[in-house]
C-alpha cells in the first residue's frame, strides 16, 4: 500500500449547507480536500454505520459541497475503509484515527488500496445493443436479419 495523504482535525471553520459551522476530520488525498463530520464518524466507530465523505469547496471560506463518497469499519475492526464514488479506495488504522480523534496526534496517513474490480453482468439488454453495424448506437429501424 502507498501513501496517499493524511487525516487531521480541522484548523479552519467549515460551514454545512445552512451556514452552522462543522466539527470535521479532514482528509487530504492526492492535493484533495475532503471532510467526516466528528460526530458521525463517532457513531460509526461504534455502531459500524457507514459514513459520508464530503467535499469541502472554498468561497471566501470553507463549506461542503456535496458527498465524495463514505467510510466504513472495516470487517476485522482494525481500519477504517474510505470509498469514493469514483473509484478510488483508501484506508487508516483506528489506532491513529482515535490519536488524531482524542487530540494524542496531529494527524494519521492514509493509504491507497487497490480498486475493485467488479465483473459487469448484461442484464436486460436488447439483442440490437449489440449489433456491430448501427449508427444510432446499437438502434435499428429494420428487423434483424434471419
Amino acid at each position: 500500500m502507498k501513501q496517499a495523504g493524511y487525516l487531521q482535525l480541522n484548523h479552519r471553520p467549515v460551514l454545512d449547507e445552512d451556514g452552522l459551522p462543522l466539527d470535521i476530520i479532514e482528509l487530504h488525498l492526492y492535493g484533495t480536500r475532503l471532510g467526516i463530520r466528528v460526530r458521525e464518524l463517532r457513531d460509526a466507530l461504534r455502531t459500524g454505520i457507514a459514513v459520508r465523505v464530503e467535499k469541502i469547496r472554498w468561497n471566501w471560506m470553507a463549506y461542503t459541497g456535496g458527498i465524495a463518497g463514505q467510510a466504513q469499519v472495516s470487517k476485522s475492526g482494525k481500519a477504517l475503509n474510505i470509498e469514493l464514488w469514483n473509484g478510488e479506495r483508501f484506508t487508516l488504522a483506528l489506532d491513529a484515527l482515535s490519536g488524531v480523534l482524542g487530540s494524542r496526534q496531529r494527524s494519521a496517513s492514509v493509504a491507497a488500496l487497490p480498486p475493485r474490480i467488479d465483473n459487469p453482468v448484461a442484464r436486460n439488454r436488447r439483442i440490437t445493443d449489440y449489433y456491430p453495424g448501427s449508427a444510432n448506437g446499437g438502434c435499428r429501424a429494420e428487423p434483424l436479419p434471419a
